[in-house]
């Protein structure tokens, strides 16, 4: 698989052509990502842990999911090819757009490219462009897994208090009203409101900021689905936790505009 690095004096970062996938970010020599130890990385499906980009379509969203089942959208699982790259002493950037534009499911008129930029935070902007005259719709995710020493022993802050959020598992809705966010079994919630920053609090705390989002999304497997997961070792549930940067609801797009879906990592 190739890959292409970014660097500074404080901080470096892998990006896979496969997906315009990060696999690592290390800042002061801390590994802020998770990558599974199983993880398929020949290219022949998404890489399990780091970033995966979801696009135009967020987990099941597709209208028609039920009849190709394609989860997460078409661009996590292709070539990419960089279209700018820029190094300077203190920044480095790269811009990557997908290959294969012709699949049947493919959204006339829409297009997407990633820009990943390191200085003092790495900042991943997914940007989508419609090319169209009309009025387009799409979903999508920076479906990001952090490293943790233990998922069982940290809290999430950041995500306030009086909103509601989906229980995926379920379907249900439910109010959140506590800003002590433990990570207990397995926990898959869409938390329904634009969030700007949220912190995973751990011996070395990561502060994320988002831009562009409806939603932000919280998962982990928990011990039994980890055992279901192929490209996950059983235990290895415990080392990430993902909070992605997420449209559910669905992003309006008019003619001849773009929409930037950002993270920055701090």
């Amino acid at each position: 698989m190739n890959y292409v690095t970014l660097s500074t004096p404080s901080a470096s970062c892998k990006i896979a052509l496969h997906g315009a996938h990060v696999t690592s970010y290390i800042r002061d020599g801390k590994e802020r990502f998770f990558v599974s130890e199983q993880a398929v990385i020949d290219g022949t499906k998404a890489i399990r842990g780091g970033v995966p980009i979801c696009w135009p379509w967020f987990g099941q969203l597709h209208p028609e999911i039920k009849s190709h089942n394609i989860a997460h959208g078409l661009v996590r699982n292709q070539p990419w090819h960089i279209i700018a790259q820029t190094y300077r002493q203190n920044e480095s950037s790269v811009t990557l757009s997908p290959t294969d534009c012709q699949h049947p499911l493919w959204p006339k008129g829409l297009s997407c490219k990633v820009k990943i930029t390191l200085n003092d935070v790495l900042e991943i902007r997914l940007i989508t462009s419609n090319e169209s005259t009309e009025l387009l719709t799409f979903s999508g995710a920076l479906h990001s897994y952090f490293s943790v020493p233990d998922v069982t022993k940290v809290q999430l802050k950041g995500f306030g208090n009086a909103h509601q959020y989906i229980d995926n598992n379920t379907g249900l809705l439910h109010n959140f009203s506590n800003d002590n966010y433990e990570l207990k079994g397995e926990i898959d919630r869409v938390h329904l409101l634009p969030v700007p920053t949220t912190l995973i609090a751990c011996d070395t705390p990561v502060i994320i900021d988002h831009q562009g989002h409806d939603s932000l999304v919280v998962w982990n497997p928990g011990n039994l689905k980890a055992k279901a997961l192929s490209d996950l070792a059983d235990q290895e549930y415990r080392d990430f936790v993902c909070i992605e940067t997420a449209i559910t609801q669905g992003q309006a797009l008019s003619p001849k505009s773009h929409h930037e879906l950002t993270q920055r990592i701090r």
